[in-house]
C-alpha cells in the first residue's frame, strides 16, 4: 500500500476526537499511533466477545480431526478460541501438529506466528471473498477436508465457496453480542455529533451502534469494504476506508481523508 507522508500529520489531527467500537483493549496500537499526534481516541465497545460450548456435532468433529488436512483461520478472535479450547481439553498441540494451518493475513498470520506456529497458506487477504478465491486457488487438486475456526455470526460464503473444490466444515467456538454496560456518555457525544469519527472494524459492531443511535449523519472510518458496505446499506457513506486491515492502514486512511478534505478547501478559498 502507498503510505501517505506524515509530514505536518500533529497538525491535521491534534485535538482531533475519534471513537472506536472495538472490544476493550483491542485498539492499543492505533491509541498509541493517534495519541502520539495530539489526537484523542475513546472505546466505546460495539461488541462482546465470548467462546461457544461445541454441540456433539463439533464436539466429534474435533475430536476426530486426524480425518481433517487443514484448519483455517479468518480472524484473530477464531485464532484465540481455538487456543483457549483446544489447550483446556489439551488437544492443541497434538492438533496442530496434524493439521496444516491456514490464514487470512495480516493480524490473524501476525499472532499465529507469534506462537511459533507455521503457516502453510498465508492469503494475505483483505477481505472474506479475496480469501475465498485465493484459498480456492491454493487447493485445488489436493483433496484437502478443511475445518473452519469461526464465530456465530460469520457469514457462510466461504463454506459455499471453498467447497467446490474440498470439504469444509465450520466450527462456531465464539459469539458476538451486545455488552452488558455501553457507556451512555459516549452515545449521547455521537448523538450530538460532538466526535470526529468513529473507528468501525466490523459490520456487528456497525449495526449495534447503528441500532443506539439511528442517524445517518454518522461519521465513519472502515477497516475493509466489508464493513463498509454495511454502513452504505443504511444509507451512510464512510468518510474514509482503510487499504489494509490493520492500525496502520486506519490511520492512513484517516490521514489521507484530513489532507484531501484540506486540499479541497484551499482549492476553494
Amino acid at each position: 500500500m502507498l503510505k501517505v507522508s506524515r509530514k505536518n500529520t500533529g497538525v491535521i489531527l491534534n485535538g482531533k476526537c475519534f471513537i472506536t467500537t472495538r472490544p476493550h483493549g483491542k485498539s492499543t496500537d492505533l491509541a498509541k499511533i493517534l495519541c502520539g499526534y495530539g489526537a484523542q481516541l475513546m472505546e466505546l465497545p460495539m461488541i462482546e466477545l465470548s467462546k461457544v460450548e461445541c454441540d456433539d456435532e463439533e464436539c466429534e468433529l474435533l475430536n476426530g480431526y486426524k480425518n481433517y488436512s487443514h484448519i483455517a483461520f479468518t480472524s484473530v478472535y477464531g485464532f484465540q478460541f481455538f487456543y483457549e479450547k483446544m489447550n483446556r481439553i489439551g488437544f492443541f498441540q497434538d492438533m496442530i501438529g496434524a493439521l496444516k494451518i491456514v490464514s487470512i493475513g495480516y493480524k490473524t498470520s501476525e499472532l499465529i506466528r507469534s506462537y511459533g506456529l507455521p503457516i502453510a497458506f498465508d492469503a494475505k487477504a483483505k477481505t472474506g471473498s479475496e480469501f475465498a478465491d485465493r484459498f480456492v486457488t491454493y487447493l485445488n487438486g489436493k483433496n484437502a477436508k478443511v475445518i473452519w475456526a469461526t464465530g456465530t455470526l460469520s457469514p457462510n460464503k466461504l463454506t459455499k465457496r471453498v467447497s467446490e473444490v474440498a470439504e469444509v466444515t465450520r466450527v462456531n467456538l465464539y459469539k458476538n453480542t451486545v455488552p452488558d454496560e455501553i457507556d451512555n456518555h459516549l452515545i449521547q457525544k455521537i448523538k450530538q455529533g460532538d466526535y470526529d469519527m468513529i473507528i468501525l472494524a466490523s459490520p456487528s459492531a456497525f449495526n449495534n451502534l447503528y441500532a443506539m443511535v439511528e442517524s445517518k449523519e454518522l461519521k465513519t472510518v472502515c477497516i475493509g469494504h466489508t464493513t463498509a458496505l454495511a454502513v452504505e446499506k443504511q444509507g451512510i457513506t464512510p468518510l474514509a476506508v482503510a487499504n489494509e486491515p490493520t492500525s496502520e492502514g486506519i490511520f492512513q486512511a484517516i490521514v489521507s481523508y484530513y489532507r484531501d478534505e484540506n486540499l479541497l478547501l484551499k482549492s476553494n478559498l
